[in-house]
Formats: C-alpha cells, structure tokens, sequence
C-alpha cells in the first residue's frame, strides 16, 4: 500500500467517527426536543387549567343561589354558595388557608405570569437546539460530500 492510499483510509476513517459523533449529537438533541414538547404541552394544560379557575372566579362572583359543585368524573354536588367574597387555596402540603377572591386573583394572576415565563423559557431552549440541529446536519451533509468527494479520486 502507497502511503497516500493509507492516508485516505485514515482520512475516512476520522470522516466516519466524525459522523457518527454528528448523529449521536443530533439524536440526542432530539430527544430533549421531545422532552420539551411534553413539557410545553404539560405547560399549555396548567395554563388552560388557570384560565378556566379564572373564568369560573368571575363566574362565582356573579352566582346567587344554587349551583352545581364538581366532585370529579363528571358527579356533581347541588350546593348553595354562602360566601362568594373568600376562597380556601391548598398553598401545598395539604395546608388550606383562606384568602378573598381579591387576593386569590392577585395569586393566580402571579401563577399565570410565572406560567408564561416558564413556558418562554422553555420555548428558547427549543429554539436553540433545533438551530443546533439544523447545524449538525449541514456539518453531516458537508462531511458525507467531502468522504465522497476522497471515494471518487480513489478510482
């Protein structure tokens, strides 16, 4: 063998492990891309979620009289709402305290806020990886024409 034969042998070679370590890259890039798509979609339903406690907080703000209290699975309580100045919000740890609509808008407006924040965040982070995605696979592309380019003048 000539040296110059050895020595693209060993230029494809170094081509070929430059490649895979491209591909694992990317594939680990996609991963974290599906990853973050469950988070933004766990996000999105949190977000609707505090919507909806909005809705329904100017909804019971209005109410007189009876209504319908949700239990779960679609079973609902007749019940008669008493006081619609003051709400009981579970602050974690099974600890309920009490708070007027008031304050619990303040604290929901804040959830919301920091929800959106979360979710700006998370999007960026997205962002970047599919820009670096899009970079590895032109490097891949541009390696796997230059291997092909040493294939051809080996012939």
């Amino acid at each position: 063998m000539t040296s110059d034969v050895i020595h693209g042998i060993m230029q494809e070679q170094k081509m070929e492990q430059e490649i895979q370590g491209k591909i694992i890259e990317f594939s680990m890039l996609e991963q974290e891309n599906q990853k973050i798509e469950q988070q933004l979609q766990m996000i999105e339903q949190q977000f609707l979620n505090l919507q909806v406690l909005k809705a329904n907080f100017d909804e019971i703000e209005s109410h007189n009289g009876e209504l319908l209290a949700s239990l779960g699975s679609g079973v609902f309580l007749r019940s008669e709402l008493k006081d619609s100045k003051m709400v009981l919000i579970n602050v974690g740890s099974g600890v309920v305290v009490e708070k007027s609509c008031e304050d619990a808008r303040k604290i929901l407006a804040r959830q919301i806020s920091k929800l959106e924040q979360v979710k700006k965040e998370v999007e960026s982070i997205a962002g970047k990886n599919f820009e670096m995605m899009i970079k590895l696979e032109s490097d891949i592309r541009s390696i796997v024409g230059k291997a092909q380019g040493l294939g051809t003048k080996e012939d």
